[in-house]
């Protein structure tokens, strides 16, 4: 598969993409943001000299052009963000998670995933780019850091030489600088976005690759893999669907770390059983050979003790919801299925075949009807009980809401412009009804 490619002198996004622009001009609120050189379009216009410090006026002054060269190229925000700096950033999120502790826990282990990490090159956009991160969104900045930690950790748990470590480790630090060129309005908790507004989300990994391909710094490997970072074994991931083999091995253990790492995203709570039940949940979406390696730091953590802030008699509730849309699920496929056909009738057996996942899962937990009854008329449940079925409610509802945007996401790209059945549409309705809780 070819990568994406972007020469250094064309315009990275088109001049309608403000969300760029509004970020470098809040940077520049908070520290000195000066033009490295002078700024033209592509009529060899000159819009700014350089070494210009800029202002909010930047926006109304650049938002109408085509740049001649990728703003990022012309931009300096200090050099605050070096090696020194991003292994500074690992420790304090060593220090916060005991789950990322454990991945250096003895001296030398440590040593060579910081030595990793201080050693990603950092060619000056890509530096000003995570300025940008780690000033303005500090939570986009928090999630690369992770992900650079457990990217280095994957691999050097394989035996690869501390290059194919720094590598992983840079994959997981740039994956997701696509996010800065989307609105940040878009992306606060709690925002219910349609089809259109998601659209920007769905196509960041294509941002980010395109962003990183620029540089003969990274082997051709790591932009294909940041391209893939939400790709699926089974096909279920975006941007282009891909499965099994057509991800490349760098592009699976990205896929992989990705959704480990935004379970420890903000302020989740329980993230470690959140991630120990989604592996159960979605056995063929991961590389099998990684995933023990998760299993092993979660199992090396202590148990639950108490539970603040989980009501048991709600999570209850809650299960016995999702396990009625997953009955209504098998209810509504039964209709539909046998009227559809070609890539219709294949994306419907794909999330038949997810939702009989989540059922095994929520039988194997002795999750249905007699049993919720049990759990709400009995004894007190534990401390450790009530967390583990929290998460379980938790990662079930991820997993609805997430396979009701794939199969609305994928009816509309492969419908052929055919409506949504009428009973899809209603348990898609109740579905994204959902409300989400941390």
């Amino acid at each position: 598969m070819n990568r994406p490619t972007a020469a250094p002198s064309a315009p990275l996004t088109p001049p309608e993409d403000p969300a760029f622009l509004k970020a470098v001009t809040e940077l520049a609120k908070r520290r000195p943001v000066v033009t490295s050189r002078a700024i033209h379009n592509l009529q060899g216009i000159k819009l700014l000299e350089g070494g210009v410090v800029i202002d909010e006026g930047l926006y109304e002054r650049l938002l109408s052009h085509r740049l001649s060269r990728p703003l990022d190229e012309s931009l300096n925000g200090g050099t605050a963000m070096t090696g020194a700096a991003l292994v500074e950033a690992a420790e304090a999120a060593m220090a916060r998670w005991p789950f990322f502790a454990l991945m250096g826990q003895s001296g030398r282990v440590r040593s060579m995933l910081l030595e990793a990490i201080k050693a990603i090159p950092l060619p000056a956009p890509v530096v000003f780019h995570l300025t940008l991160a780690r000033e303005t969104r500090a939570s986009l900045f928090d999630h690369c850091i992770l992900m650079a930690l457990l990217c280095a950790h994957l691999v050097r748990e394989g035996g690869a030489p501390i290059q194919d470590i720094t590598m992983a480790a840079a994959a997981g630090l740039l994956h997701d600088l696509g996010m800065l060129h989307i609105d940040a309005d878009l992306l606060e908790a709690g925002n219910r976005l349609n089809g259109d507004e998601r659209r920007p989300l769905y196509v960041h990994p294509v941002t980010s690759s395109m962003l990183i391909a620029r540089f003969h710094e990274y082997p051709k490997q790591v932009p294909r893999a940041i391209l893939e970072h939400h790709e699926m074994l089974d096909g279920s991931g975006y941007p282009r669907g891909l499965a099994g083999q057509g991800i490349s091995p760098l592009g699976r253990l990205l896929s992989l770390a990705e959704v480990v790492t935004a379970m420890f995203d903000g302020e989740r709570q329980y993230p470690e059983q959140r991630v120990s039940l989604l592996l159960r949940m979605n056995p063929k979406r991961y590389d099998e050979s990684l995933v023990p390696s998760i299993h092993r730091l979660l199992g090396a953590l202590p148990q639950a003790t108490e539970a603040p802030g989980v009501d048991a008699a709600e999570v209850v509730d809650r299960l016995g919801l999702h396990a009625g849309l997953l009955d209504q699920w098998r209810e509504v496929v039964a209709v539909v299925l046998p009227q559809a056909d070609g890539d219709a009738a294949v994306l419907l057996e794909s999330v038949s075949e997810q939702a009989e996942t989540l059922q095994r899962v929520l039988f194997e937990a002795g999750i249905t009807a007699g049993q919720l009854g049990m759990f709400t008329e009995g004894a007190p449940l534990s401390p450790g009980l009530t967390v583990d079925l929290w998460a379980l409610a938790q990662e079930l509802q991820w997993n609805l809401r997430a396979t009701a945007n794939q199969l609305q996401r994928r009816w509309r790209s492969g419908g052929g412009g055919r409506p949504i059945p009428s009973e899809l549409g209603l348990w898609l309705d109740d579905v994204n009804a959902l409300d989400l809780h941390s």
